[in-house]
């Protein structure tokens, strides 16, 4: 870390150095010469003269990924340090201090790029106490002072116009991204992330996604292995899969020894030969652990690795997303039916912040997805479907309590049906408007299925999410005419049982669709995000511990609490018995070790699913009790006066912890809508034919 003076500057005005860092092997030292200087685009602007005499006041620094250059109070300007990147990416934070709470915080002020310059004064104000200035990935730049930096600027017009430019770029984004109210939080995530250098980001908006492992399966099927990594990295419920982000500054191709990770000539993709011989150096390299290895024996060599010599000995092989090269789309966003996966450039990202701030403005329809192209005809499809719903409840209602009123008399009156209408019949599944009504709802079932062919055949035929929306309103249309079909008669078993496993479907399907993944993660300002959380439960234990007569016995209360709460949830997933404190130590470690195990483990069942859920509430009710048993020993440790509030909060912080614990377990275990929905929906096909087939009299009554 490079140390700068923090008073008077040097006499002879030179930059004080660095310890000098012991050279990699086979890392060449840097020169920084007049000829190194004319190489750089910004210093080309100065005279040959001007570079001559400034070189000796420069240094060159090479930097590994996370590296510090400074860390300090902000210096006297003119002293203050100048770093001009040549290379990669710096991460700068400041320490400010809170006037209103009086306390320190860090936070993101900004990043810099290549061609651009780091000014302490574009970063430092009244209240900051510390800066800091770190590379994202591996960085080379040149130092200098702001004083030589002045010095430069009388030198060069041409220069001094450059300079002005790269300062605009960096403090429009300072103003537009990191100043900025709304996006201020989603900026920091970026640089924390490390996602400033990347050339391309995959995303995935959890508020629309349905977890059907489609986009996972079409790249399992069209690689052999999968590709698109777990989603790891998280704001709010927007996810970003620990994908290859195509880096600018890629650690994999420095890495590899054998020469096996290279860039596309044409693509500029980085892609990884089928000769790889699984080192593993540049999984380990890879920062955003985006390389998987996989063993050569499980892998079908012939169909997806075809240009692997056949002599090769290597026993494992080094895997990663490439944007699906040579192909015309990417498997991953083609394969998603909601437009829940789509992928931005890197230098792009910014602008889609609003997209990570979906959980703050809930709502399918209010943020949209940028691959969500069949939401500009959900409009549409939700007037047709509700046109067809409210003609068809009119014809039915008018033929039992005013037959005058109906399409099927008015018709008739008016010469356009030749067959009389039955009023003594008016609605009766047997008869010609009951069969009419049968056959489109059959029809609408059946254009439902379209759905498989297409998610194959996208997107050549209409993309996936097109066929989504088919599925859904050809589902609700299917229904609509279903329920009419009927007649109000509930005497024919095989009729009936048909229309109560289509609405079985139906109901799985819109719970699948809408309510199990869109209704509780829009709400993840409040309830699910456990960052929020985490928070208010920091706060909460602060707040409670300030009301002990000693603080020590307020954070071993704490300790109890969460220890109690843990030992409940795990009874309760488990399966055992209810609950209680007993045996309960001040300690209570095992408790909470035990509670996590359960918690990530999907119940099995629908059965288990609502026994587990049972226990869970009982349990709820028992944690509570037991806090209040804790009344007398708090009256005896808590200042005076304070005993309620102090329950009160412990409630509260209880009430917190078991909404985050238990958001993930409840999300896994309604995953199971997708095997209920599927599987009902074939039997109701099952049952529909027997149903047609018993109407025509193909098999016996």
């Amino acid at each position: 870390m490079l140390e700068h003076p923090a008073s008077a500057p040097p006499d002879d005005l030179k930059v004080k150095k660095a310890a000098p860092k012991k050279k990699k092997r086979g890392q060449e030292e840097v020169v920084v010469d007049a000829p190194f200087l004319a190489a750089q685009p910004l210093l080309s602007l100065l005279s040959e003269d001007v570079r001559a005499k400034i070189c000796a006041r420069m240094q060159h620094h090479t930097l590994a990924r996370d590296e510090v250059i400074y860390e300090g109070p902000p210096l006297d300007e003119e002293f203050s340090p100048v770093y001009l990147v040549l290379y990669g990416d710096l991460a700068v934070y400041r320490t400010t201090r809170d006037l209103t709470t009086d306390t320190l915080r860090e936070e993101v002020s900004n990043y810099i790029s290549v061609g651009e310059l780091y000014i302490q004064k574009l970063h430092s104000g009244e209240q900051t106490r510390r800066l800091q200035v770190r590379a994202l990935c591996p960085a080379r730049l040149l130092s200098f002072t702001y004083q030589e930096l002045n010095y430069l600027l009388s030198k060069s017009q041409p220069f001094r116009d450059a300079v002005s430019e790269a300062l605009r770029a960096v403090t429009r984004r300072q103003a537009k991204r990191f100043d900025d109210e709304l996006q201020r939080d989603i900026a920091a995530f970026f640089v924390r992330e490390r996602l400033t250098f990347a050339r391309r980001v995959k995303i995935k908006r959890m508020d629309i996604c349905i977890e059907c492992d489609g986009c996972y399966d079409a790249c399992r099927t069209r690689h052999g292995t999968d590709r698109l990594g777990a989603s790891e990295v998280k704001y709010g419920i927007t996810e970003i899969p620990s994908n290859c982000h195509n880096c600018v500054v890629p650690e994999c191709i420095d890495k590899c020894k054998f020469g096996h990770i290279t860039r596309h000539d044409q693509t500029g993709e980085i892609v990884i030969s089928d000769n790889c011989v699984g080192c593993q150096a540049c999984s380990k390299g890879c920062s955003f652990n985006a390389i998987q290895m996989h063993p050569v024996e499980a892998l079908d060599l012939e169909r997806y690795f075809p240009e692997r010599d056949p002599e090769h000995k290597g026993k494992k092989i080094a895997q990663k997303c490439d944007n699906c090269s040579g192909y015309e789309d990417q498997a991953c966003i083609t394969a998603c039916p909601t437009g829940a996966m789509f992928q931005v450039d890197g230098p792009d990202i910014f602008d889609y912040w609003e997209q990570f701030n979906v959980h703050k403005n809930p709502g399918f329809d209010a943020v949209v997805s940028p691959e969500d192209g069949a939401n500009r005809a959900r409009p549409w499809w939700a007037a047709f479907t509700l046109l067809n719903f409210i003609l068809l409840s009119y014809e039915s209602l008018t033929r039992v309590f005013a037959p005058q009123l109906c399409f099927g008399f008015l018709l008739h009156e008016w010469g356009l049906f030749s067959e009389p209408f039955d009023e003594s019949k008016a609605l009766n599944a047997g008869k010609t408007f009951g069969h009419t009504i049968g056959y489109i709802g059959t029809a609408c079932m059946l254009v439902t299925q379209l759905y498989t062919v297409g998610k194959r055949f996208a997107p050549r035929f209409g993309s996936v999410q097109a066929w989504m929306e088919v599925h859904i309103w050809f589902g609700f249309l299917g229904f609509t005419y279903g329920f009419y079909h009927t007649a109000f008669s509930w005497r024919e078993p095989v009729a009936v049982a048909t229309f109560a496993l289509f609405t079985v479907t139906i109901l799985t399907g819109v719970v699948g669709r809408y309510l199990v993944f869109h209704v509780p993660r829009s709400q993840a300002g409040e309830d699910l995000a456990l960052a929020d959380v985490e928070a208010r439960l920091q706060a909460l234990n602060e707040s409670i511990q300030q009301k002990f007569k000693d603080r020590r016995d307020g954070y071993t209360m704490m300790v109890r609490v969460d220890a109690l709460r843990a030992l409940q949830e795990q009874q309760a997933l488990a399966g055992g018995a209810g609950a209680g404190g007993e045996g309960l130590g001040e300690e209570g470690g095992e408790g909470e070790e035990g509670g996590e195990g359960e918690e990530g483990a999907a119940p099995r069942g629908l059965k288990a699913t609502l026994a587990r859920l049972r226990r869970l509430v009982q349990g709820d009710k028992a944690h509570e009790e037991a806090i209040d048993a804790l009344r007398a020993e708090l009256g005896e440790r808590v200042r005076e006066g304070q005993a309620d509030e102090v329950l009160r909060l412990m409630k509260e912080k209880a009430r917190l912890a078991r909404g985050a614990s238990r958001a993930k377990w409840l999300s896994r275990a309604l995953k199971s809508y997708k095997v209920f929905h599927v599987s009902i929906g074939h039997l109701t096909f099952a049952f529909l034919a027997l149903h047609i087939l018993k109407s025509l009299g193909l098999v016996g009554r």
